[in-house]
């Protein structure tokens, strides 16, 4: 357990009135609060419609933690507008959108398109940039480019996690330079395939009759289940390893997830504040756990169902939480430290066996619940996938079900 006061933390606003009266009684470890309503821009995550956050309620919370002397930093972090941003009329729009948060106590936006980043910065002064994680600001070259922009704050990419030698000299560039935030509990597959993709479709999830069928939340979860190496290799800080990268030069570190419950954020802080957590690591992770409640045993779904009731009724039973036991990943991060200080990206993971070795012990197999959700991780892919309109599973359909469930108890 570390008890260094200098660690700070960026957390989310949920639309909850009483997450920010909850804050208060962390507010000396709190630099920054982030959030967002629905104003029409392209955003970097997809949002609950139903429960829409309006600017006026963001205003209330910018004034609240005003009194702390904390900031909020408002999201407008979405990659691609569509080329709308090379419009004189939309760039005029979007200034004046900045300049009115700006005038009602936002301190921070962040973005996540390089070409509206300096507009801003040129045209807002008056407000701090907040470069988005969506940028994946991987390496020292990226980072100067960028910083060259105008940016106060950057998110660096989550692949970095691991990398210790890029982490320590990134580290000292940004010293009186740029702030270097990084992104604690949203693990991804390390160095995702899927990564830019799947924040360009985020970004164009903005506008009326605008969906998608999660097909890269579909393939990440398959990876998981299918290689339990890929649980831990994948991004993610542990609240008794901050001190780690603290030691590296980073002070300020990002908790998720805003469409959360107030309940399930308050506990992810509070266990990186203490600085340990006993129990399930996944439990504290944003895409590994439910917004408020656990997941229910899965049901096993037929391609009709994907079909019938559509890829939204059908969520509950797509998704994994997998268990792993926190406190048997201590020390584990002396193995990239010592010995693969740049990480893994160019290395093929059977050669080394470290990952698999850990995952046998912190983790637990789940067979038959793996076997369920990957079975129907399959159906809901070829729905998404399909040029026609699916009706039933035929005789094919049902052999490669039952050989998958086959290769998956092989696998366990």
């Amino acid at each position: 357990m570390h008890t260094n006061q200098q660690l700070k933390f960026e957390v989310p606003f949920n639309g909850d009135d009483n997450l920010v009266s909850a804050y208060a009684d962390f507010k000396e470890r709190i630099v920054m609060v982030y959030g967002r309503a629905e104003d029409g821009y392209p955003q970097g995550r997809k949002t609950d419609k139903s429960k829409p956050i309006t600017l006026e309620n963001i205003f209330k919370q910018a004034e609240t933690v005003k009194k702390w002397g904390v900031k909020f930093n408002y999201l407008i972090n979405g990659t691609s507008f569509s080329n709308r941003e090379f419009s004189k009329e939309y760039r005029r729009s979007f200034v004046s959108f900045v300049k009115n948060l700006a005038s009602h106590g936002v301190n921070i936006v962040t973005i996540g398109n390089l070409h509206l980043l300096e507009i801003i910065s040129n045209e807002v002064p008056e407000i701090e940039i907040f470069a988005s994680v969506l940028l994946e600001v991987d390496c020292l070259a990226r980072l100067k480019a960028v910083s060259r922009l105008g940016p106060k704050y950057v998110c660096l990419s989550k692949t970095l996690l691991k990398n210790f030698r890029a982490l320590e000299n990134i580290g000292k560039f940004c010293v009186a330079k740029i702030e270097p935030i990084l992104l604690s509990n949203d693990p991804c597959l390390h160095h995702c395939v899927f990564t830019h993709y799947h924040n360009d479709i985020l970004s164009h999830l903005t506008g009326e009759g605008a969906y998608c069928d999660s097909y890269c939340r579909l393939h990440c979860t398959k990876a998981f289940i299918g290689d339990r190496r890929n649980l831990v290799s994948a991004s993610f800080i542990r609240p008794e390893d901050l001190r780690v990268y603290f030691n590296l030069g980073y002070r300020i570190f990002k908790l998720c997830d805003r469409k959360h419950s107030t309940e399930w954020i308050m506990r992810a802080l509070r266990a990186y504040s203490e600085g340990y957590y006993n129990g399930n690591l996944a439990d504290i992770m944003a895409p590994w756990n439910r917004h408020s409640k656990s997941y229910s045993f899965p049901t096993e779904l037929s391609l009709e169902d994907f079909v019938e009731k559509g890829m939204d009724s059908c969520r509950d039973h797509l998704r994994f939480t997998p268990y792993i036991e926190n406190r048997k990943l201590d020390g584990y991060l002396e193995h990239w430290r010592g010995n693969k200080q740049s990480g893994c990206r160019d290395e093929d993971c059977d050669s080394c066996g470290y990952c698999a070795k850990l995952a046998a012990i912190a983790t637990e197999a789940e067979p038959l619940r793996k076997r369920i959700i990957a079975q129907n991780i399959e159906k809901a892919l070829k729905f998404s996938m399909s040029l026609d309109d699916l009706k039933r599973e035929d005789e094919n359909d049902r052999r490669e079900r039952d050989t998958l469930g086959e290769d998956f108890q092989s696998k366990v």
